[in-house]
């Protein structure tokens, strides 16, 4: 069995499954276990749990959903899955010299018990979260603290998303620097309000829009308020969305900024109509994942203010213990037009509290492993810390 799962504890099914051996590499696997998962309106995940057939198992695919409550605990979440992995594996392990010292294990409800009714839900599927945190740090010469806290409402049904949230940043950093220099002290500041309104049009198009109020002392923005409907088209049915999704999104709207100082443009405030088309690819397949999205927004009443944001991501198993990673993105900016009027002072701009003209960014990690010798993977030794089972840990940047 190759397990290929980001969110599974493989130590705890290792020392809790023991009738099947783990293996390193899928090329040598008798199954592939490709498991997705999906947050869940009401803050849980949803798990689909595929077994691919490989060797002499070859084309007998099977798949199985099941969901975990917002309120499970790891361990929760880690017994269901051994669960649903045990129900989906025994087919192939019945198959097999294990398959003798297999059996079968039922719980008979209890007599009292009556058939079950659809509970009512007060909450009408409205699910509330709320978040506060900081941090401090401190020493002789430096001190630094940051708060935020978080608020947020949402529902979501088969045919209706709706979303309202709203949270907010403090930090402030003191640098003593001696003698006569004295000290700086630096803050920032931000805050924003938004919601998504989405309504379901079939198994490929969906209408909605968005409306936000937001703060931010680093962009010059004292206050900026949007709102933008839009259109979505889905290449492939939302239902498949776990494995693969082609998305194409088109808003069109309007800004209203506030600026806290004068900016380039000698404005205090303005109204910006805007439009923008979001293009996203996301794949998840027994050989890797991979990710790759452009966006494209445009000023309306200015044309020649655009921005194109684009990245891809890709996590790949090329051959037998050989992978790659690669995650990157690219920024060709032309609407920065909230800059303050004048030039940012050195002080400004290394403790980011002045927002400076650019005319692009770009990020790019990437990585390569490479793994050899025993295929097994089934033993777990956590002396002094570690599992020591042997295996790779793949990591996605989407």
């Amino acid at each position: 069995m190759f397990v290929d799962c980001h969110e599974c504890d493989t130590e705890y099914l290792r020392q809790n499954v023991q009738f099947v051996d783990y293996v390193r590499d899928r090329t040598v696997a008798d199954l592939h276990l490709l498991v997705t998962t999906q947050s869940t309106g009401g803050g849980g995940m949803s798990w689909t749990v595929k077994f691919i057939g490989l060797g002499r198992f070859d084309k007998q695919d099977r798949t199985l959903t099941f969901t975990t409550a917002q309120t499970a605990t790891s361990d929760d979440r880690r017994k269901e899955f051994a669960r649903i992995f045990k129900l989906g594996v025994a087919g192939y392990v019945a198959d097999s010299p294990s398959g003798q010292q297999l059996d079968v294990q039922w719980t008979k409800p209890a007599a009292s018990a009556t058939p079950a009714t659809p509970a009512k839900d007060p909450w009408n599927y409205w699910v509330f979260r709320t978040n506060v945190g900081g941090n401090r740090y401190g020493e002789k010469s430096t001190s630094y603290g940051s708060y935020r806290l978080s608020l947020s409402a949402n529902r979501t049904t088969a045919n209706w998303k709706i979303s309202l949230s709203s949270s907010g940043s403090y930090s402030k950093s003191v640098f003593e620097l001696g003698g006569t220099a004295g000290k700086i002290e630096s803050t920032s500041e931000n805050w924003n309000v938004s919601s998504l309104v989405v309504k379901s049009l079939g198994p490929r198009w969906s209408v909605g829009g968005r409306a936000s109020i937001s703060h931010s002392s680093f962009s010059n923005t004292d206050k900026a308020t949007t709102l933008a409907p839009g259109l979505e088209f889905n290449v492939f049915p939302y239902s498949e969305s776990s494995r693969r999704n082609l998305t194409m999104l088109y808003t069109v709207g309007a800004s209203r900024y506030q600026y806290k100082d004068v900016t380039i443009f000698d404005k205090r405030a303005e109204t910006v109509p805007n439009h923008s088309l979001s293009t996203n690819l996301g794949l998840r397949q027994p050989w890797g994942s991979l990710g790759a999205g452009i966006d494209l927004s445009q000023h309306l009443n200015v044309p020649s203010r655009y921005r194109i944001s684009t990245y891809g991501n890709a996590d790949v198993r090329l051959f037998k213990g050989f992978s790659f990673n690669v995650f990157g993105g690219y920024d060709r900016i032309r609407d920065q037009i909230s800059l303050r009027k004048g030039r940012a002072t050195t002080e400004e701009v290394l403790l980011r509290r002045k927002q400076v003209a650019t005319g692009h960014s770009y990020f790019v990690s990437f990585g390569i492993s490479y793994s050899f010798g025993s295929i097994f993977n089934s033993v777990v030794n956590p002396r002094f810390g570690g599992g020591g089972g042997g295996g790779i840990i793949f990591l996605s940047g989407g």
